[in-house]
Formats: structure tokens, sequence, C-alpha cells
């Protein structure tokens, strides 16, 4: 019987259009300033959309994880692998780079002092560190590209999880998987007590390897032996079990310290960990939802699945588009000749998305896809039944990356 977790799993798209859907309101919404106590609480909500990157975190490490552990006993495991990343994310990363760096710098209407900054600190994005340039200095220092700093992550993910992979059984991996989630909580907690900085926290690699690697111990633990039927029960009981104590963890711990900040050194960095545990678990639900139920649909939407497809661009474009905005006070021209600030406010959402997804469209299928096109070369073996490959690595993104 062909196991339900292997191949494309459609739901999954619906996923990746839900983590950047999550992004683009926190910045085109979340980051705009409120005028009065319904904004105050709309553009407060609007902010927990960062959280779309920790959901993208955790579908990175299932996808990725179980396309590693399908095809770690087939020939040329590392190239294949690396190979097919490489197209897939390589091409927009350093296209973009290099439009940004090496011709837009010449063209007199881009020129100014954030420019400026962005080319003097180039070397960190070619070499994949804007994380670490962030947590060193402790402020949003790369303007345009700072949200960059995600796709450092999962690079980084990328580089050493295939040989963890590769070298570890499965039980082993198992642990190995729960062990980083429990280091990554250990190092949170203990750079807040040690007092870094907040950034630091936030966007160091293995500060995020809870995210990345409670989503590989379910990759890992639904490819048991056994009837597959058995399994995605397992997973569905499992996104229970992760979603209700986390949430009303996450909701009792933030309205206590809303009140009073003790303990709140232990509580946030547990908070954080929880939020990896409640996205657990919408990816749990959304492979083992009915198709006719509301989470089946929701998750294999038109619009979901649309999102999902072209989140990569989504990611690289929008928050460019949005820093313009934001840098140029565009809201204030649209506020001149809309008398309303919370629709002027929408108004520019809608027309900064709707660019983003022109601009994600455009590379895709004019530049992206003929990358892609050449994946094909390092596939791996058609495997026997029983051992299909996972989803396409493609399919893996944060905001991460696809």
């Amino acid at each position: 019987m062909k196991s339900p977790f292997r191949g494309h799993l459609p739901a999954l798209d619906g996923v990746r259009g839900l983590a950047i859907g999550l992004v683009l309101l926190v910045h085109f919404i979340g980051d705009m300033p409120a005028t009065n106590p319904f904004e105050k609480v709309l553009m407060h909500a609007a902010t927990y959309g960062s959280f779309g990157v920790d959901l993208f975190f955790v579908l990175s490490g299932f996808l990725i994880t179980g396309i590693l552990y399908d095809s770690r006993q087939t020939p040329n495991f590392f190239k294949n692998f690396y190979m097919r990343r490489t197209l897939r994310i390589f091409p927009l990363y350093y296209g973009v780079l290099a439009v940004l760096f090496l011709v837009i710098p010449h063209i007199p209407f881009f020129q100014g002092p954030a420019l400026d900054t962005m080319v003097s600190r180039q070397g960190w994005a070619w070499a994949y560190a804007i994380n670490i340039h962030i947590a060193r200095e402790g402020v949003w220092s790369l303007p345009y590209i700072g949200h960059f700093w995600s796709l450092a992550v999962e690079e980084h993910f990328y580089l050493m999880w295939p040989l963890i992979v590769w070298l570890c059984p499965r039980p082993v991996l198992l642990k190995v998987c729960l062990g980083f989630v429990l280091f990554s909580f250990g190092l949170r907690t203990a750079m807040y007590f040690t007092g870094a900085n907040a950034l630091a926290i936030y966007t160091l690699t293995p500060c995020r390897f809870d995210a990345l690697c409670i989503g590989g111990f379910l990759a890992v633990s639904v490819r048991g032996e056994g009837d597959p039927e058995r399994w995605m029960a397992w997973l569905k009981q499992t996104g229970r079990r992760l979603l209700y104590p986390s949430a009303a963890f996450i909701v009792v711990t933030a309205l206590f310290n809303s009140q009073s900040d003790y303990g709140r050194n232990i509580l946030r960095p547990l908070r954080e960990t929880a939020w990896t545990f409640c996205f657990a678990a919408v990816v749990a639900f959304a492979i083992t939802a009915n198709k006719a139920s509301p989470i089946g649909r929701f998750f294999s939407s038109g619009t979901m699945t649309f999102l999902g497809k072209y989140s990569y661009g989504l990611y690289v474009f929008h928050a460019m588009l949005s820093y313009y905005l934001g840098t140029h006070h565009t809201l204030a021209w649209f506020e001149s000749w809309i008398p309303n600030h919370l629709l002027a406010v929408l108004v520019q959402a809608v027309l900064g998305i709707g660019a983003s997804i022109a601009a994600a469209l455009l590379s895709y299928h004019l530049f992206e896809k003929r990358f892609l096109a050449l994946k094909l070369k390092y596939e791996a073996p058609k495997p026997v039944a029983g051992h299909g490959a996972a989803a396409d690595p493609a399919a893996a993104v944060v905001p991460g990356s696809r």
C-alpha cells in the first residue's frame, strides 16, 4: 500500500499559502500606524502574522526531512538533494541580489541612504548570513532585504540536515529531532537570562531549530512500519495533543505577562516553542483532513494553493515593496484622496499585495521555471513499492524559501 505521506501532498500547498498569507498580513497591515482603539486592536492582531515564518519552518522541517529520509538509500543522495535545492533557491535569491547590488546603484532614481547602507553590507547577503548580521547589530540593519534572514536560517538547515538524516537510523533520528527542540528552547532561555538582544534570539539559526525539527520529528514518526492508515490516525491524534495544551498555554501565559513581568524570561521562550507545536498541529490537520471537511476545503482552496505555489517569490518581493511604501510614506498620499484612515491602509495593502503577486508570477514564469526544469536531471531513481519518495523538495519553503 502506498504511503499517504509520500508523493505530492496538495494540502501542504494550502499550508504554505496560509504561511505566506500571515506574513503578508503583518507587513502590509500590522506595520501600519493606528489612529483609534479599533485600529490599534486590528493592527496588533495583524502583527501575529509574523508567526507565519514559524509555520514555514515547521513545514520545511516536515517536507525536507521526509524527502531526505525516503531517499537516503538512493545513489547520489547528497548530490541530488543539493542540486535540486540549488536550482530552486539560488536563481531567484542571487538574481535579486545581482539586480540590487550590481544594477540599481547605477540608477539615480533609486540612490539614497537606504541603498548605500544595503550595498555597504552586501557581503552578508551573498554569504547567506543576514540573520547573523542582524543578530550582531541588534536592529533590522539591512534595508529592503532584512526579511532574507529566514532564508539564511533555512539554507543553514539544508546544509547540515542531510548528513544527520543519512547517518541516523530512525529511532536515533527521532531522538535527535527532539534533542534539537529542547536545545533550541534551552538556548533561547539562556540568551534571555544573559541579556542577549531580542533580534539575536529571534533570528539566529540554532534558536529556530525547534520549529524545523518538530516538523522533522513528525515526518520521521509517520514513516514507521505498519498500516499507513494507522499512522494517519496517529498524526491526527498527535495534532490534537499538540494543539490544545499549547494554545491554552500561549493564551494563559500571554494574558498573565500582559499584567506582570514575573517569569517572562522563561515563559516567553516557552511560548515560542508552544507556537511551533501549534503549527505542527496545523500541518497534521491539513494532511489528515477529509477533503470535504472545512479544514480540507480551506487548505485545498484555489486561493490557498495559489499563494502556496508562488510563496517563494511572494516572500522575496513583498517585504521590499512594503519597506518602500513605509519609508516613502505613501500612506499619506492615499489618505489625501481617501478620507478614512483604515480604508486608506486597506487600499494600500491590496495594491501592495497585488504588486507582490504580479512580481512573483513574472519571476516564476519568466525566470525560475527555466531552472526548475533542470531539476529532472537530479531526480532519485523511482522507489520500489513501499519506499516512495516524499514531496518534491521544491515544495519546502520559508518564508521561508521554496
